[in-house]
C-alpha cells in the first residue's frame, strides 16, 4: 500500500489550488497514521480531490466535474457514483477502508444515508468535518460548514460510536482554515 507523503502534499500546495491545500497536512497526517496502523488491503475514498490518502486506491466522484478536481496520480477504480443516492454500486463490505475527508457537510442533507452505505460496504471508516465553524452567511462556506458540532455529526453517522476522535485546531485566518474533527469507525 503506497500512501500520500508529505513530499506529495509539497506537490499539492505548489499546484493551481495550493491555496485550499494549506493548513490540512495537520489532519492529513493524523488519517495517515490510522491508515498505516490499519494496514488495510482494499480503499475507497470518497471525493479525494487532486490527491488520495491511499494511492492507487478506488475512488467514488460524481459524474458531473468537480470544481477539486480528480487526482492527478494512478487511481484503481473510479466509480461515478453521487453518494446521496442509493444503494451505491458496491457489495457488501467489499472495502476494507473507505476514507471522506471534507465530504460529508456537502451529502445535502443525505449524510446518514450515506453513512449507512458505508457501514454496508466496509470494515472500517475515517471521515473528517469541518468543526464548529462560524462562517458568515456572506461566506460561501455558508451554510455546510457552518457550527457543525458533535451533536450533528451523530445524527450524520446514526449514532454509531466512533473508535477514535481526534480533534485538529484551526490552521489559518481564513473560515476556511478552521478546526476539523476526525472521525475513525470499526464496524
Amino acid at each position: 500500500m503506497k500512501i500520500m507523503t508529505e513530499n506529495d502534499f509539497q506537490e499539492l500546495l505548489h499546484s493551481d489550488m495550493g491555496e485550499y491545500y494549506i493548513g490540512r497536512w495537520d489532519y492529513y497526517k493524523r488519517v495517515i497514521e490510522i491508515v498505516k496502523r490499519l494496514n488495510p488491503k482494499k480503499v475507497l475514498e470518497i471525493g479525494p480531490g487532486k490527491h488520495c490518502i491511499v494511492k492507487d486506491c478506488d475512488i467514488m466522484v460524481k459524474p458531473e466535474e468537480d470544481a477539486w478536481g480528480r487526482p492527478i496520480h494512478e487511481i484503481g477504480k473510479e466509480i461515478l457514483y453521487d453518494a446521496t443516492e442509493k444503494s451505491w454500486p458496491i457489495n457488501d463490505k467489499e472495502y476494507d477502508l473507505v476514507l471522506g475527508l471534507q465530504v460529508w457537510e456537502h451529502l445535502s442533507n443525505k449524510q446518514s444515508r450515506a453513512f449507512r452505505e458505508v457501514i454496508r460496504i466496509s470494515h472500517t471508516a475515517i471521515l473528517s468535518f469541518p468543526y464548529l465553524w462560524n462562517c458568515p452567511k456572506t461566506s460561501k462556506n455558508y451554510p455546510e460548514h457552518h457550527d457543525i458540532d458533535e451533536d450533528l455529526i451523530a445524527d450524520w453517522t446514526l449514532h454509531k460510536e466512533p473508535k477514535e476522535i481526534i480533534k485538529i485546531e484551526r490552521t489559518g485566518e481564513k473560515v476556511s482554515k478552521g478546526p476539523r474533527i476526525i472521525y475513525f469507525w470499526e464496524f
